[in-house]
């Protein structure tokens, strides 16, 4: 099956007769959850993962964090990639380093520390 280019004219056949629609310019024709990878190691402190982008510019890729969870959205051409995870524990969005580079999204962040603002109360 031969794949139309991007921004053409579309011939369809219907009942015989021949029809033309536009492709519009933002239209994703498959939708994609990316390969994705995470190590985390609480005794370092620390979360890692890896998405694949095959193809995707780094201007194609909106990356919004939660201290809860990540949502990723990628386009190239006809494709959407998206992916929406949870981390195994809470992240410090603040320490969180966000490399794109080749299609490969390398995301790190610190783990937080849930006794952060615990607060010591004295026994009697």
């Amino acid at each position: 099956m031969q794949m139309p280019a991007k921004n053409t004219d579309l011939a369809i056949k219907k009942d015989n007769a021949m029809q033309e629609t536009k492709v519009k310019e933002d239209e994703a024709w498959y939708q994609i959850r990316p390969t994705y990878y995470s190590n985390f190691d609480t005794s370092a402190g620390e979360f890692e993962c890896e998405v694949h982008l095959p193809g995707v510019g780094k201007d194609d890729v909106k990356l919004r964090v939660l201290p809860e969870l990540f949502d990723l959205k990628a386009k190239r051409e006809h494709v959407l990639f998206t992916l929406t995870e949870y981390f195994p524990c809470e992240c410090d969005i603040n320490s969180l380093d966000a490399k794109y580079e080749n299609g490969l999204l390398r995301l790190r962040a610190k783990i937080r520390n849930p006794l952060e603002s615990a607060v010591d109360i004295p026994l009697q």
